[in-house]
């Protein structure tokens, strides 16, 4: 009976341990989304850094693409790196700090506050794309 207790014990010692109780792989299982936005954030960083070497003013698609909306030359860029940088910030605001779980009093100033960022990066659009001719400077 002795020997029954005894393999009966050495069953029981891994469950006494935390194994069978929903510990193991838990830690990965929480960082897991978070390694994953780090390693898109990072290949994001390294897309950006890849296309500030590429004109996209050379080329007519983007050109005509970005003329109906009055952006030319340089603009283009600029464009393509504010909107590359939008969508990380969305990233890091989603997950990094967690906005993903707030409620609708947090949710609303946000979005006026992208409401307003997205209407003066509208107007410096609009002023860089058709400049008031009486105001020369020699920077210009």
């Amino acid at each position: 009976m002795s020997e029954q207790t005894a393999t009966a014990e050495h069953k029981h010692e891994p469950e006494a341990h935390g194994a069978g109780h929903g510990h193991e792989g838990s830690v990965f299982a929480h960082a897991r989304p978070y390694l994953i936005v780090g390693v898109i954030l990072f290949g994001a960083t390294a897309l950006t850094v890849g296309l500030s070497y590429f004109d996209f003013a050379e080329y007519s698609i983007f050109r005509r693409m970005f003329a109906v909306i009055g952006v030319h030359d340089v603009g283009i860029n600029i464009l393509v790196g504010l909107m590359l940088a939008t969508c990380k910030v969305c990233l890091v605001g989603w997950w990094f700090m967690h906005l993903k779980q707030e409620k609708r009093t947090v949710w609303r100033p946000l979005f006026f506050t992208f409401f307003f960022v997205s209407g003066l990066f509208l107007l410096f659009l609009l002023a860089f794309s058709d400049p008031i001719p009486t105001t020369s400077h020699p920077i210009h």
